[in-house]
């Protein structure tokens, strides 16, 4: 991933982690998606604050069967002290890719009642990984053994204020940012002469109408009208022109972003595929 990155012609495929301890079709899912010639799969760390196997784990095991991850690091479900146990941890089990976020409100997820913990922000998570790396934690204590973090962050491209977050995010010390869907490329073009380090634009195609008016209400996020006008015609329709807008995306910002995250809905081994044939050609 970090090389594929670094020639601008990265590809990464969200997966969730499962909900039981049945790996089974998780792991037959991985090692076939794996031949579309992805560069890593992206793990979730419990998405909408519901619970999932721990992505440290599930990282694990596709390390262990030779893929490239790259795992979702929250910090409002960890204390100070689990954060640094677990990015150790981490780093113990081969996974040294991690994409550093807030998290999402757990009080909206399984348990309603669950607290967000705040003991660090952002910014100082980065910095925290960036401090291991030179073998010392954030209140300056020695570790015994350097880490190998190489970390990102999330963008949010249509926020003024998540910009001005987004350059503090490089002054900590990502490595590289990952917006939030993108179908616009001047969008992309623009954020990208704005932010001086590499973007992973995420990119999503429909199956039905339900992903799209769900996708179309989070922050952050512009569907075309073309996308949204062509659930009229039925969701066979949504998907062909959903498709044939990311792919139109792809082909326009390929040269000037430096990869594409492929969110989780996409299932579709041989969409994947095509985008990947597009982004690296």
């Amino acid at each position: 991933m970090r090389k594929s990155l670094e020639i601008g012609k990265c590809v990464v495929l969200e997966v969730l982690t499962p909900r039981g301890t049945n790996l089974g079709r998780f792991m037959e899912f991985t090692e076939e998606a794996w031949k579309t010639g992805i560069d890593a799969f992206t793990v979730t760390d419990m998405p909408m604050g519901r619970v999932r196997m721990a992505p440290w784990a599930a990282s694990h095991l596709l390390v262990e069967s030779g893929k490239d991850v790259l795992m979702h690091f929250t910090r409002n479900t960890r204390n100070m002290i689990r954060i640094q146990s677990d990015l150790l941890g981490c780093h113990a089990l081969g996974v040294k890719n991690l994409l550093l976020l807030s998290g999402d409100n757990p009080s909206h997820g399984d348990y309603p009642e669950t607290t967000s913990v705040n003991d660090i922000d952002i910014l100082d998570l980065i910095r925290l990984t960036k401090l291991m790396n030179e073998g010392t934690d954030l209140a300056g204590n020695k570790i015994y053994g350097k880490t190998d973090f190489f970390v990102g962050g999330a963008l949010n491209p249509f926020s003024d204020k998540d910009i001005k977050r987004a350059k503090q995010k490089i002054e900590a010390g990502v490595d590289f940012l990952v917006t939030q869907p993108l179908f616009n490329s001047e969008v992309a073009k623009k954020i990208k002469e704005e932010l001086n380090t590499k973007i992973l634009a995420s990119i999503v195609f429909f199956e039905n109408a339900k992903q799209m008016s769900y996708f179309s209400s989070v922050p952050g996020i512009e569907i075309p009208d073309e996308i949204v006008n062509s659930t009229e015609k039925g969701d066979d329709y949504l998907k062909e022109k959903s498709f044939e807008s990311v792919l139109r995306f792809v082909e326009e910002t390929k040269g000037v972003l430096d990869g594409f995250y492929i969110v989780a809905i996409v299932k579709d081994l041989e969409k994947i595929r095509k985008v990947v044939e597009i982004a690296k050609s």
